[in-house]
């Protein structure tokens, strides 16, 4: 690529992105666009100006443009575009900031900025604009360069979309997005907008329950029979179940449902929860096959990247997201529809919308069914046959052994992988939970003696052996505390996750073991002792059941299982392959 070729892609990504992100705005409900001239804000004001519908005015003074504009919005009830160049510029609009944050009204301000690279450096007209409003926003973001990616015109359209919102919500105000460019800012040559690009394909629209068009919404889906209803880690409630239950039956759509959505057990869930979604959907025939036309989201993101990779496979499916809190938790920017609701709420919506609708076709959950049976299968014969008992063994044991209400508290590595992947559906009802918001292995033991004081049921953490180590403290306050909890610790020296991640192939054994694996060569045994834990190691399956049957009778209980993590490694692949060969062989290509 010549010099000409590469800066003529900048401008386009420039441009591109200012069309994609001022589209947007104004379809979701910007009513005018209030201009100070500039140069770094060039992309952005040329989007406007070719933005015939959107009114617009120039000014010359930022100080005066911004309370022209809270004027405006003030008035209108209507969030309003505030835009100016890098450098002081955006800090003349702090007084009517101000004054728009304490009066509620909602102005969008659009700060053009020089790239990171140039801050900090001395290059003219820049300076730290990212917290320009701080404690005066509802909400602020700073976008990446436009030419740093390909995909970055569906990111401005999620980003105009929820400005808008965040701008208007309960409490309305200002909302701050900070957009560097790279030079040169546009293309030598500027294209007409295209009306039919993708760039004007709508991002999220926020819905409210239980507004009208809600219940419009909710009726569109009697209409679709390739839908899936996918619950994350964090949609767990008492009447979750039943509500879900009643939804996939009236749309006849299977169920991909996390371990932590609390759908994985209790009675009547293996009638419609796909739990071997992550083993069949990695295998590109099965993907390929069940192509959705709606995915509807419940709660968080998902813990398989096996399911996460299947929705991005399908790039003309629809995504929906239902939060009560509207989080705009869609790092695919996919979402064309944010539903303010609780799973529950959605759920018996959409079941009753669906009643009386005509008879819909089976074979979709069919399918869903069938390649679910063949995966869960094939993966129960090949750990079956395995003799030894490593990190599949112990999830299946776990699920299969512990008692009826009892709550599991899973490490957020590769235990919440294990149990997501070979944990199938079990009648009796167990509480599963994790950290699967911000935290890796943080705090872990300390948070499942928390969870075990507030159930007051039998508790058990599944945790690796750095996880333990990361929160000894936390055996100290078990201890303190007169705690009555059971920590599974599978020890295989070491951070066992990496191994599955692309750096355990390419850089050199001895530098991945000392900076990734972090081998620690310690007695967890008489670690747990010495802090006053009953500890016992134990190697086989039917050792691993004794040993826990015992703890669940209350106390402070650490049971070690050794885990060769090379052989574990190899043997997650094995029972991958295995599920593969057996879809490729029984499912129709």
């Amino acid at each position: 690529m010549n010099d000409r070729t590469a800066a003529t892609d900048v401008g386009t990504a420039n441009l591109r992105f200012a069309r994609a992100l001022v589209g947007e705005l104004q379809r979701a409900g910007v009513a005018a666009a209030f201009v100070c001239p500039g140069s770094r804000s060039t992309p952005l004001a040329l989007a406007i100006a070719e933005t015939a519908t959107l009114p617009r005015s120039v000014h010359v003074d930022e100080r005066s443009a911004a309370f022209h504009a809270l004027g405006y919005a003030k008035a209108s009830g209507r969030p309003v575009i505030l835009l100016c160049t890098s450098g002081t510029a955006g800090a003349n609009f702090l007084p009517a900031i101000a004054e728009a944050f304490h009066s509620r009204v909602p102005v969008i301000v659009l700060t053009a900025d020089r790239p990171p690279e140039l801050r900090s450096w001395g290059a003219a007209q820049t300076m730290e604009q990212r917290d320009l409003y701080a404690g005066f926003t509802r909400w602020s973001e700073e976008s990446p360069c436009p030419s740093e990616r390909p995909a970055e015109a569906r990111y401005a359209l999620a980003l105009g979309r929820r400005a808008v919102v965040e701008a208007t919500g309960p409490a309305p105000g200002p909302v701050h997005l900070n957009i560097p460019f790279r030079e040169p800012l546009l293309p030598v040559s500027i294209a007409p907008p295209d009306a039919a690009s993708d760039d004007r394909t709508s991002g999220a629209a926020l819905v409210e329950a239980p507004a009208g068009d809600a219940a419009e919404l909710l009726r569109d889906l009697r209409g679709v029979e390739r839908g899936v209803l996918l619950f994350g880690p964090d949609a767990w409630h008492p009447s979750l179940a039943q509500a879900a239950r009643a939804a996939a039956d009236a749309l006849s759509w299977p169920v991909i449902a996390d371990p932590g959505s609390g759908l994985r057990s209790g009675a009547g869930v293996e009638a419609i929860v796909s739990s071997g979604a992550d083993l069949m959907l990695r295998h590109a025939n099965v993907a390929t096959s069940l192509r959705p036309d709606v995915v509807v989201r419940f709660g968080g993101l998902q813990t398989s990247a096996a399911v996460s990779a299947w929705i991005a496979r399908h790039e003309q499916a629809e995504l929906w997201l239902v939060d009560p809190a509207a989080g705009f938790r869609d790092p695919q920017h996919r979402a064309s529809r944010n539903f303010r609701m609780s799973p529950s709420q959605f759920c018996a919506a959409a079941a009753s919308a669906a009643i009386g609708s005509a008879s819909r076709s089976q074979a979709w959950r069919d399918q869903w069914r069938r390649a679910d049976r063949i995966a869960r299968e094939a993966a129960s014969i090949a750990i079956g046959a395995d003799p030894r008992f490593l990190t599949p063994h112990v999830a299946r044991a776990l699920w299969g052994r512990l008692p009826e209400h009892a709550a599991l508290y899973v490490a957020n590595s590769m235990v919440i992988r294990d149990i997501d992947a070979f944990a199938g559906p079990r009648a009796a009802g167990l509480r599963v939970l994790a950290n699967r918001g911000v935290n890796g292995i943080d705090g872990l033991v300390s948070a499942a003696l928390g969870t075990a004081a507030a159930l007051q049921v039998p508790s058990v953490l599944w945790c690796g052996d750095l996880a333990l180590l990361h929160d000894v403290s936390g055996l100290v306050a078990g201890r303190m505390q007169h705690a009555n909890l059971t920590i599974v610790v599978s020890n295989d020296d070491g951070g066992g996750i990496f191994e599955y991640l692309p750096a355990a192939r390419t850089i050199e054994r001895p530098v991945f073991e000392e900076m990734f694996a972090v081998p620690h060569g310690l007695d967890l045994i008489e670690l747990a002792r010495g802090l006053g834990w009953n500890a016992t190691r134990v190697e086989s399956a039917q050792s691993f059941n004794t040993a826990l049957d015992r703890s669940l009778a209350g106390g402070l209980h650490v049971i070690e299982v050794p885990i060769d993590r090379a052989a574990n490694t190899e043997f997650h692949a094995a029972i991958h392959a295995a599920v593969g060969a057996r879809l490729l062989q029984e499912w129709p290509s």
